[in-house]
């Protein structure tokens, strides 16, 4: 058996011990075992005759035992039982974004699921969200990531594509003779759609590369091989998406990450621009055309600079003016994550939410957030427990109380309020009028025609107590299609009356996008990026938001949320 063979065998069995809900302890070290066993440089079964297994760091003598019936039966006995107690379409579900082992489990062991086609008619007949730790938002997020799994798209969200690079790259990260490895392409533009998902690993040397391929194209989430050449793969991914793989030497690895990054037109761009400067710019190379040699690269701002133009960071490289700009100098100072001083769209266990109040908020100040707007659900979302206004007064008592206890971080009394399918608001102003922060939504009606559903939202627009119009197409990525509005009439409509248009990180949404931002921007228009946060885990998807106010071209003045507490307050009021 080969290394990344054996490696994954341990890598199943502490799965599905996982499953089982055996020790920790105890399924680490297969964990441990299967890390140390990928990184060797040699064969398991050498290292095993001569003796040498004793001496790797993260190898017992439990797990020697079992190499050493895998070499002499290609199974051991443990791994072998594991899978004839537990069904084999477990594994299925262990493999869906967001789920795992545990939760696995937790839906065996509830209702009984044992199958992807049994966990979507539970999820679908909303038996899920009473699980512990799961919700509407983790329902709705398995429907839609097994309907993209059914439909093998050849584009995925933002967000799962970068699951997957993550697992692939921290497989990689693990191989010997890997030194570094960097998730190229569509992901490190963050497009919200990714075609592929391209990676770079530099190796030792280059005869290192084409093992590297081969362990690569082992792993359980790639399937057939499309095409491959000396140190460079192309497979099949378990949703649809081609992985690519670039096995390269450091001095390749520059000119590489370019070239990988992309776009293809600001690729072109560029190619125009060396050729002008007396430079051949291609896939693994930046040559000279006097005299062939190679340029002098260290990093990309010295790419940049040899062009005579600003490092254009890899949100803008789209051939959307970046060239020109940057060769005048006037690129501006993108909005960053850490210009994020809080999160203005958070859910609670008061509505649909898993987390309280309290825990949301201490999660906030560990982000290092300086405040956070509570925005339950209005009543008419039943399916979400909204908040009857009698509700909703003991909710903003709560908070008041809350903000009691810090001097450094205040939460903000709010409602995300429903804008009905008639075009009125799910509360009364004098509701809203007692709200810190009001955004407004459109959860219902989705297949009105355009003249009805952008009136529902300019009425919302017009209303003094509203601040924020939440995700304002209503669109989820490869999933659901924005409804029919007219979004330069909201935006047009915003900056007159002076309203904020949300941009929603979740990388599920990310609504509004970056065209649309960059009509706001030009409007006038603030936007505030909020995650919409259900649980403590998704107030980290913050960075998906900010990714698309990057690549609107959006400065940290653009956005609402990057201001401190009394600025904001000061909008807001």
């Amino acid at each position: 058996m080969r290394n990344v063979e054996i490696a994954w065998a341990f890598y199943q069995i502490a799965d599905l011990l996982d499953f089982k809900g055996e020790d920790f302890f105890k399924t680490r070290a297969y964990r441990r075992a299967a890390r140390a066993i990928i990184g060797l440089d040699k064969p398991v079964a050498d290292l095993y005759a001569s003796g040498e297994l004793k001496n790797v760091p993260g190898l017992g003598k439990n797990t020697i035992a079992k190499i050493g019936e895998m070499l002499k039966n290609g199974e051991c006995r443990l791994h072998k039982e594991l899978k004839q107690e537990i069904p084999a379409t477990v594994l299925d579900l262990m493999a869906l974004p967001g789920l795992g082992p545990k939760r696995a489990k937790l839906l065996y062991e509830r209702l009984g699921i044992t199958s992807i086609a049994e966990l979507e008619q539970a999820a679908r007949s909303k038996k899920v969200r009473n699980l512990p730790g799961m919700g509407t938002k983790t329902e709705s997020s398995i429907v839609r990531n097994i309907g993209r799994l059914k439909k093998k798209s050849h584009q995925l969200p933002l967000g799962a594509a970068r699951e997957l690079a993550a697992e692939l790259s921290e497989y990689l990260e693990q191989l010997a003779n890997v030194q570094k490895v960097t998730v190229s392409g569509d992901i490190r533009r963050w497009a919200e759609l990714v075609h592929s998902v391209d990676i770079l690993a530099v190796v030792r040397n280059i005869e290192d590369a084409e093992d590297i391929v081969e362990s690569f194209i082992r792993h359980p989430a790639l399937g057939e091989v499309m095409w491959r050449e000396p140190g460079r793969v192309r497979a099949a991914s378990r949703w649809g998406v081609p992985v690519e793989l670039v096995a390269l030497t450091e001095e390749q690895y520059w000119p590489a990450l370019l070239w990988t990054t992309g776009s293809q037109s600001h690729l072109r761009r560029l190619q125009l621009l060396a050729w002008q400067r007396g430079w051949r710019l291609g896939r693994n190379r930046l040559v000279s055309r006097r005299d062939g040699r190679s340029a002098r690269i260290s990093n990309e701002e010295d790419f940049y600079r040899l062009m005579g133009l600003q490092y254009v960071v890899p949100e803008l490289r789209e051939n959307n003016g970046e060239i020109n700009t940057a060769a005048g100098g006037r690129l501006p100072r993108l909005v960053e994550l850490a210009d994020i001083r809080g999160d203005l769209h958070i859910h609670t266990s008061w509505s649909d939410g898993l987390g309280s109040i309290e825990e949301m908020a201490l999660r906030a100040r560990e982000k290092g957030y300086l405040y956070m707007a509570v925005t339950d659900h209005s009543p008419s979302l039943k399916i979400a427990r909204g908040l009857s206004a009698e509700r909703l007064m003991d909710q903003f008592e709560t908070i008041r109380a809350l903000n009691k206890q810090w001097e450094d971080f205040y939460i903000l009394t709010g409602v995300e309020v429903d804008i009905l399918s008639e075009g009125k608001l799910d509360q009364l102003d004098d509701v809203l009028a007692q709200a810190d922060v009001v955004v407004a939504s459109v959860h219902s009606g989705f297949k009105q025609d355009r003249n009805t559903i952008t009136g529902r939202i300019m009425a919302a627009v017009e209303n003094k107590y509203v601040d924020i119009i939440g995700h304002p197409t209503g669109r989820l990525l490869g999933y659901r299609e924005p409804y029919a509005v007219d979004v330069e009439e909201i935006i047009e409509a915003a900056a007159r009356h002076n309203k904020v248009l949300e941009i929603n990180a979740s990388p599920d949404r990310l609504d509004l996008n970056e065209y649309y931002v960059q009509l706001a921007r030009e409007s006038g228009v603030r936007v505030a990026i909020n995650t919409d946060a259900h649980d403590l885990k998704r107030m980290d998807e913050m960075v998906y938001g900010v990714s698309v106010a990057r690549r609107a071209w959006l400065e940290p003045r653009h956005v609402l949320n990057t201001l401190p507490l009394p600025e904001l307050l000061q909008v807001l009021h």
